[in-house]
């Protein structure tokens, strides 16, 4: 893909945005980026925009953090499932059941 400048407006400031992404992602990402903008600063008086972005970057890196612990959970949750499927399979619990109802693979 070809790098492409988009134009995104954040927290009252224009900037030139380079990348490689669609026009329209980059301008969900700044849409996203400028309404987390706007939330923090609803609840801090007397803020400059350095301090709403920090609190923003930290909300952020909180939420991925949390998704990225639901992932990792999930995985492993999904492996141990993995391994009690492979384990009944040869035990013959599972291959039972093809047996019983005359399904065959050939």
């Amino acid at each position: 893909m070809e790098t492409q400048s988009v134009k995104v407006n954040i927290f009252g400031h224009t900037y030139s945005i380079n990348g490689d992404a669609s026009p329209e992602y980059i301008l969900n990402l700044a849409d996203y980026i400028n309404k987390k903008m706007e939330e923090v600063s609803i609840g801090i008086s007397n803020s400059n925009p350095a301090q709403v972005a920090i609190l923003v970057a930290l909300n952020i890196a909180d939420e991925y953090f949390q998704l990225k612990k639901i992932k990792t959970g999930n995985e492993a949750a999904l492996e141990e499932k993995t391994k009690n499927l492979i384990s009944m399979l040869d035990e013959g619990i599972i291959g039972d059941v093809f047996v019983k109802s005359n399904l065959r693979f050939e």
